[in-house]
Formats: structure tokens, sequence, C-alpha cells
């Protein structure tokens, strides 16, 4: 099998396809570069809020030195969420004062945050992947595609993670001023109509201007078909819209050249 049938299609710096179930590599492209991750950075800080077992329910101020740039919840200093609504804040529309508030939620000096959300790539012994903060707005957090793939395929194992994740828009409500604000998902595969042929059950994308767009996601040809599940890693797509495109034309092809056997 040539494997240039499918690289020649994808623009994407570097991409890995694996089967979710089974851990099994399908196709690969640059598989051990080391690349800025960007927000798909927000995954490892939600596990890490999750593990900590903070209440859902509980109530949390979003502060002005949570703001540190590039997408954000646009609030002011002191405004109260649940933790629910944070975690959709920084999963569905990728807020990063968000993200930083979550963090704070586990009580954790920022330090031992950062420990244990370098511990999750230890555990997997991850020599190429470091978190340096919990939004992925510094280019310090890295991985490769193959561990990332690692990574994600443990933290998609939480059905909150899915549940996040997958949620197409949702309104988050401002508990200290009693108003709403609507969260749009910034992952179009959840959806835009030219990947209604595409089921998505976890997905996270990122965005600097020093990493291009990087997007991570499983997905499935429809909802009933588990077994075809994949896992997708690409980095460095050279739009948003890039990243989508690339991931559908390496779900497609994998489904193509490859027979699922029960």
């Amino acid at each position: 099998m040539d494997l240039r049938e499918i690289e020649d299609q994808i623009g994407s710096e570097a991409y890995i396809v694996m089967d979710k179930s089974t851990g099994k590599i399908l196709t690969v492209k640059r598989e051990n570069l080391q690349w800025p991750i960007a927000s798909l950075t927000k995954l490892i800080t939600a596990d890490v809020v999750l593990e900590e077992g903070v209440m859902l329910n509980a109530s949390h101020e979003v502060r002005n030195y949570d703001n540190v740039g590039g997408a954000r919840l646009w609030v002011s200093d002191k405004d109260t969420f649940s933790v629910n609504d944070l975690f959709y804040a920084t999963l569905v529309a990728s807020a990063n004062n968000a993200a930083n508030a979550l963090s704070r939620t586990t009580q954790l000096p920022k330090e031992e945050f950062l420990s244990q959300m370098n511990q999750r790539a230890s555990d997997l012994n991850l020599i190429k992947t470091k978190f340096v903060d919990p939004t992925g707005i510094e280019v310090g957090n890295v991985s490769t595609p193959r561990e990332f793939a690692r990574l994600a395929r443990r933290i998609f194992l939480r059905k909150e993670i899915q549940r996040y994740t997958t949620t197409a828009q949702r309104e988050i409500y401002v508990q200290n001023r009693g108003t709403s604000k609507l969260m749009k998902n910034t992952n179009w595969m959840l959806y835009k109509s030219q990947y209604d042929d595409l089921y998505v059950t976890g997905s996270k994308t990122g965005f600097l201007y020093e990493s291009g767009w990087n997007l991570v996601t499983t997905i499935r040809p429809s909802e009933i078909d588990k077994d075809r599940e994949l896992l997708i890693v690409l980095f460095g797509a050279k739009s948003r819209s890039g990243s989508f495109e690339d991931t559908k034309r390496l779900a497609n092809w994998a489904w193509d050249v490859y027979e699922w056997v029960k």
C-alpha cells in the first residue's frame, strides 16, 4: 500500500490515525514531530479537575488575572459560574480565562496543578509531551501526534469529556448577574452539514500562530458503527476548515483501506 495515496491529499504538517478500540496505528505522517499543541492542552486540564473530584454544581469566580489572551469569556472580574458551566466554556468555546478559572477550582497551587498535568504524560512514558500552563496559550505546551494520541485515547474514556466536547452549543449562566451566555463549539464537524456523514464522539481544537490549526477527534462512520471508531490527531493545518477537511479525508481513507473483522 502506497501511503502517498493519502499523504498527497493532506495539508497538515503531521498526523496519526489510530483504531480507537485497539490502539492500532493505521497511518502516520511525521508522527514523532514535537509541536505546540495549543488548546488541545485543555483536555488535560479538564482531566485533572475531574480527577480531583470538584463538585460540578459548586460556584466559582472568573477573575481578571485569568485572562491571558486568545479566546475568552467576555465577563467582569468576579463573575460567577457553576463548575459545570466552566467545563462547557473551556471545552466548547475554548475560553482561556475559563480554563484558568477551572484549574483554580481544585484549590491546588498552580505549580502543583501543572505537576498533575505532566504526571499524565509521565504515567504513559510520553517523553516529548510537556505542559506549562492550563490553557494552551504558551508554546511550551508540546507533544507529538503519536504521544498525544495515546494520551487522548485515555482521556476520551471519560463520559464527561465525551459529553462536553461533543456539545454543539450551550448556554451558560452568569450566576451573580442572572444572565446567560451562548457558547458555540469551535469544532465545525459537530454542526456543519458537510460533515453529516460523520459521527464525532469526542474532540478538541487548538490554534496558535506558532502551531497553525490542531485537532484531536474520535469519530465513527455512524452513531451505531462503534467497531470502526477512529482517533485522529493532526497538527499544523493551514486553516480551521483545513483541519476538519483533513480529518474527514483521513477517516474516509482508513475506512476504505482497512477492514474491521469481528
